[in-house]
Parts: structure tokens; C-alpha cells; sequence
């Protein structure tokens, strides 16, 4: 499930999710945020599928990255 898409995982999707969920490192998650800021949203949601059960929280320090950042022309 991607940071902004609410749809139900199949269940093999969420199997698979389970067992191989990752918390990101800092520089993806800034990356990401980075990215979200101008409106790309592909590395956000990669980041927030491999995290598994710990996505809600990984989503919420992607968002704030985002808001925080101000990107250059």
C-alpha cells in the first residue's frame, strides 16, 4: 500500500510485505520527502511498502521532511 493509496493489500501482497519489511534509512527518508515536495510520490511510496508495519510511521517522517522542504529553482 503506497503512502496515499488506501486499497487492501492481497494476501499474498501483505505475506510477502511481512516478512521482508525494512525501517529506511535517514537518507531515504529525506530523499523521499525531497522528492514528495515536488511532487513525486513513486519514492514515498516505495519506502512506506518495504516498511511494513512500520509504514504509518515512516509516512509521517516523509511528510514532515516534505513540509519542511523548500525546493530550489
Amino acid at each position: 500500500m503506497g503512502l496515499f493509496s488506501r486499497t487492501a493489500r492481497t494476501a499474498r501482497t501483505a505475506s510477502t510485505a511481512s516478512t521482508e519489511s525494512r525501517i529506511p534509512a535517514a537518507e531515504e527518508v529525506a530523499a523521499a520527502g525531497r522528492a514528495l515536495a515536488r511532487g513525486n510520490s513513486k519514492p514515498a511510496d516505495r519506502l512506506c511498502d518495504e516498511a511494513g508495519p512500520h509504514s504509518q510511521a515512516v509516512a509521517m517522517q516523509i511528510i514532515g521532511i516534505s513540509v519542511d522542504y523548500t525546493p530550489q529553482d
